[in-house]
C-alpha cells in the first residue's frame, strides 16, 4: 500500500435524505475529496499556473460498498489509500468510519493520468514526481472535508 490520507469532519444535514441517513452519493464526494487530500500531501499544490488541476487524474471507473447508515452530525473519518498504481493509472480505496471505528462503506476509484494533447484529452504516463509522493511510504494527513 502506498501513500494514505485521513480527513475527518462531521455529516450535514444537506448530505442526508429523507429517511435521516447520508444520501449515497454523499460517500462518492468524500472518496473524491480524499483522493484530492492524498495530492496535497506534502503541501504539494493543487493547480496549475493558470489555475486548473495540476494533476488532473479523471476517474475511469467506481464502487462503493455500504455497510452501515451515517446521521447527521455524525464525526467520521475517510480514509483513503493508493492502493496501486500503473504507469498511467492508480487505484485508490476509501473507508468511512466512524471515530468510534465503526467501517460505513468502503469505495474505491480507478483513475487515470491524462494530458491535452492537439487539443484532445489521452492518457500519458504519471510523472515522477506524483508518482514519488503517492508511492512513498505511508503518511497521514488530517484535514477537513
Amino acid at each position: 500500500m502506498g501513500l494514505q490520507a485521513i480527513m475527518r469532519t462531521r455529516v450535514r444535514f444537506g448530505e442526508t435524505d429523507a429517511a435521516g441517513i447520508v444520501f449515497y452519493p454523499t460517500f462518492f464526494l468524500w472518496f473524491d475529496s480524499g483522493t484530492h487530500g492524498l495530492l496535497r500531501v506534502g503541501d504539494a499544490p493543487s493547480r496549475d499556473t493558470r489555475g486548473a488541476p495540476k494533476d488532473p487524474l479523471p476517474i475511469v471507473e467506481c464502487g462503493a460498498t455500504f455497510l452501515a447508515p451515517l446521521q447527521f452530525d455524525e464525526e467520521i473519518e475517510i480514509v483513503s489509500t493508493v492502493a496501486s498504481m500503473g504507469e498511467s493509472s492508480l487505484r485508490i480505496e476509501h473507508e468511512v468510519r466512524t471515530l468510534a471505528g465503526k467501517t460505513c462503506a468502503r469505495g474505491f476509484e480507478q483513475r487515470v493520468f491524462v494530458e491535452i494533447k492537439d487539443g484532445r484529452i489521452a492518457k500519458a504516463a504519471i510523472p515522477a514526481d506524483l508518482r514519488a509522493r503517492l508511492d512513498g511510504p505511508a503518511a497521514t494527513s488530517k484535514g477537513d472535508a
